[in-house]
């Protein structure tokens, strides 16, 4: 080898020493015409020429000036006259500050749209591609800029700043069936489901007994499983209208009226008259039937309990079926309802009271809800810590006339109600004065209350009523109310989000893991949830040590235990930690949404 490498290299000496021989020869016999270091001048004809051409923006595309209805989940594509520098294309990537030599912004840029990475060149480095950290906010004008920053590859920047004259506008999250746009989340004890733009389902987290409704019981949320994250089959040409998800089982409510529910059925939770756990093997989910609600009864809203399955009827009547070992069914015994044959045919509506109807509906571990017509609200089943309001410990709804006598719960005087939760071992209502009244468990704060008195429960009557209401913080009140196992979330009429109760994976969102509502003047002390640079939210649901939020550009971010992938990101806990939140990402359906 060494001596081939000898031969080369004598070879190369011998054409370089022949080469300048006989450039030497030809400059002898010709004029020179270069210019000399001695200040000669004269005409060089071999030199070349220098670019100075200044680079345009030929293009800005998938979003074009005036492009309306543009789908939340684009990218935003430049494109040049010529090849670029990439080093100086860049783009905000770290935060919703003004940064880089692209920028996307709604605002007039006073704040830029965060991008999930520096832009992806193409085209020979004359196009770029920018992908949003988050999906676009709807219904909402952007304009893009190039700055003169950028250069092409001789050096050459812009002659003058670039900018869209009149942007591009963002569908409505209704409008465009191919956006990964969420319209309605659930949180269960470790899995969640929402229903998407195009009213499919997709369910994601622990998957032990076929809750997510996947013919498998594989979890799915982590190690790059939610790319491949199927929709639910519903039954053809079935969708879904409303959704709830409970301990190990979930209900839809269809586009129909009628309802299906999947999962864990050791009790008839399915309602399907056996005790046979449907969605974790091939083909049970084409099988899965709809629920008996009664001769000609259809379903108009769904709650998914510890072990039991509730639906407000179109009468405005109450069924539940499953668990009923405390009552939770509300037919004044304890026989489970749905796991044997003709069971559902059977099953009695609730008895509310002479003349009253139900309005909503809320089901816990063990106990049930209803808000009804009336604005008062009533509670049955397990009661061992007061979470039914009724001023004792006394399970209702277990045996034979309870039902009839139950009493609707002093929310104080004057108060009503106008929305309803129900957490593992507590209940909450949202009051019509938009504040919040919790009563049940309060080991870890989860009543707000700023101690962890249980409220009611064997103390003497009357708690309820003079029950304080939960501190939002000055001048705030609430929208929605969300009950964890053993914590509470509430969205504000400023459209964030506050959690307290128990906090040991960072379900509070708070960047730690102290509980909070436990100790005097902690509510005061308790902060809105991160939800990112600019974001707000829509809806909330809380689930066993995790929490869930739908936000206003149609995304979702789920925070706390990710053991079994339940928030949909990949890692571990998030919210236990300083500044977890503001880097938590939202969940990504896009590119299942572009397979279907």
């Amino acid at each position: 080898m060494k001596k081939v490498l000898h031969i080369i290299l004598i070879s190369l000496f011998s054409l370089t020493v022949f080469s300048c021989s006989s450039s030497e020869d030809s400059k002898t016999a010709s004029t020179d015409n270069s210019t000399s270091s001695s200040g000669g001048s004269g005409s060089d004809n071999s030199s070349t020429t220098t670019d100075t051409t200044a680079p345009t923006v030929t293009s800005v595309s998938t979003t074009a000036d005036n492009q309306s209805s543009v789908s939340i989940t684009d990218n935003i594509t430049v494109t040049f006259s010529e090849a670029m520098d990439t080093t100086y294309v860049t783009t905000s990537t770290s935060d919703t500050n003004c940064a880089g030599t692209i920028r996307v912004s709604s605002d007039n840029f006073t704040s830029c749209v965060k991008m999930s990475s520096e832009p992806v060149s193409s085209n020979s480095n004359k196009t770029f591609t920018l992908d949003p950290y988050d999906n676009l906010t709807v219904s909402t004008t952007y304009k893009t800029r190039v700055t003169t920053g950028v250069k092409d590859t001789a050096g050459n920047t812009l002659s003058t700043q670039y900018e869209t004259s009149s942007g591009f506008t963002t569908s409505s999250s209704s409008s465009s069936s191919s956006s990964a746009s969420i319209t309605a989340i659930t949180a269960g004890s470790e899995h969640n489901c929402a229903i998407l733009d195009n009213v499919s389902v997709k369910c994601w987290g622990y998957n032990g007994a076929g809750q997510l409704g996947i013919e498998h019981n594989y979890n799915m949320g982590k190690f790059g499983s939610m790319a491949l994250l199927p929709s639910i089959n519903l039954g053809t040409g079935r969708t879904a209208t409303a959704i709830s998800a409970g301990k190990e089982h979930t209900c839809a409510l269809l586009d129909n009226a009628s309802v299906k529910c999947w999962g864990l059925n050791t009790y008839g939770q399915l309602g399907i008259d056996d005790n046979t756990t449907m969605g974790d093997g091939s083909g049970e989910m084409t099988a899965l039937p709809s629920i008996n609600l009664g001769t000609g009864r259809t379903a108009t809203a769904i709650a998914a309990g510890g072990y039991h399955s509730c639906a407000l009827l179109d009468n405005a009547s109450v069924k539940c079926w499953g668990n009923n070992r405390n009552g939770q069914l509300g037919i004044d015994n304890t026989t489970h309802m749905g796991k044997t044959s003709g069971s559902m045919a059977a099953l009695p509506s609730i008895n509310l009271g002479t003349g009253r109807t139900a309005t909503a509906i809320a089901a816990g571990e063990y106990h049930s809800c209803a808000l009804l017509d009336n604005a008062s609200v009533k509670c049955w089943g397990y009661n061992s810590v007061g979470q039914l309001g009724t001023d004792n410990n006394t399970d209702m709804g277990d045996g034979s006339g309870e039902m009839a006598v139950l009493p609707s719960i002093n929310l104080g005087t004057g108060r009503t109600a106008t929305a309803i939760a129900a957490g593992g071992y507590h209940s909450c209502a949202l009051l019509d004065n938009a504040s919040v009244k919790c009563w049940g468990l309060n080991n870890f704060g989860q009543l707000g209350i700023d101690n962890s008195t249980n409220e009611p429960s064997l103390m003497s009557g009357g708690e309820v009523a003079v029950l304080p209401v939960v501190k939002l913080g000055t001048g705030r009140t609430s929208t929605a109310i969300a009950g964890g196992f053993y914590h509470t979330c509430a969205l504000l009429d400023n459209a964030s989000v506050k959690c307290w109760g128990l906090n040991n994976r960072g379900q509070l969102g708070i960047d730690n893991n102290t509980n909070m509502g436990n100790t005097s003047g902690s509510m005061a002390q308790l902060t809105g949830i991160n939800l990112g640079t600019g974001r707000t939210a829509t809806a909330i649901s809380a689930g066993n040590e995790h929490s869930c939020a739908l936000l206003d550009n149609a995304s979702v971010k789920c925070w706390g235990y990710n053991g079994a992938g339940q928030l949909g990101i990949e890692g571990n806990d998030m919210g236990d930690n300083t500044g977890e939140m503001a880097v938590l990402p939202s969940i990504d359906f896009s590119e299942v949404i572009q397979e279907e």
